[in-house]
């Protein structure tokens, strides 16, 4: 039991990994979006802003639909919002289509923050539980530092949108373990 629990919680890491990732997606590349988008950075910093901005909506009926169709579920579908609003931000050069991408990424990423605190403390409760709080809070700024290394390379290499696939390809594999193998 111990072993499944010490894995459960690598599962919920590495998701909330990719969604510190790519959270940074677009602080990362910011210059190199606003040339060639020609935006401003206060257009820059919206995107940046419209990620967390569900949290104010979402937060309260996210944990309420845990509550009703189970988190591992929730957990699932917030992913999958994750990959959409992902792929939606590397398909396009269009500044609305960005934000309802980044909206959607967003929306799938307050819906995990908040169910994954609720999975870890019930494979914790009683035993461990701040040791096992701590190693996911950690998740969000690895991903975040991650992202700080890698995603200007690659944007310089291949553009900005393959910044934005490689995002929403992380969180895919992400999705299809905690579908799968968490239980």
């Amino acid at each position: 039991m111990a072993q499944n629990r010490w894995f459960m919680l690598a599962l919920l890491f590495l998701a909330r990994t990719a969604m510190g990732l790519q959270f940074q997606t677009i602080g990362s590349v910011g210059p190199i979006l606003a040339d060639a988008l020609a935006i401003d950075y206060t257009a820059v910093g919206t995107l940046i802003g419209l990620y967390l901005l569900p949290g104010v909506f979402i937060a309260l009926p996210g944990g309420m639909l845990g509550e009703r169709f189970g988190a591992k579920r929730v957990v699932v579908a917030g992913l999958a919002l994750m990959v959409m609003g992902g792929a939606i931000m590397g398909m396009t050069a269009w500044f609305p289509a960005l934000a309802i991408g980044r909206l959607l990424s967003g929306t799938g990423a307050v819906l995990i923050n908040v169910l994954l605190t609720k999975m870890v403390a019930d494979w914790f409760v009683g035993r461990e539980i701040a040791t096992a709080m701590a190693l996911l809070v950690t998740s969000w700024p690895i991903g975040i530092a991650l992202g700080l290394l890698g995603f200007v390379p690659l944007a310089t290499w291949l553009g900005w949108p393959a910044v934005m696939y490689l995002a929403a390809c992380v969180a895919l594999p992400c999705l299809l373990a905690v579908a799968v193998l968490y239980r």
